[in-house]
């Protein structure tokens, strides 16, 4: 997931805290999706196939707004 997560961190989705902390991406095995998950182990958002099928959306799970769409 390099290029996946070096993307997601350079737009802030997942956070490097200097503490050790961080978020992380992992497989959703209920709806078939990538998720981000902050430290904690909440579901901050979800990674999915965008509507044209090629590229994917980075959707806020609390606003149910996508905040960036990647290119793949």
């Amino acid at each position: 997931m390099g290029y996946l997560e070096d993307m997601l961190v350079r737009n802030g989705v997942i956070y490097r805290s200097p503490d050790g902390s961080s978020s992380y991406i992992e497989g959703s095995l209920v709806s078939n999706t990538l998720v981000v998950r902050d430290s904690s182990g909440w579901v901050t958002h979800r990674i999915e196939r965008a509507s044209n099928g090629v590229d994917l959306v980075i959707r806020n799970v609390k606003t149910g707004l996508v905040e960036t769409r990647v290119r793949i």
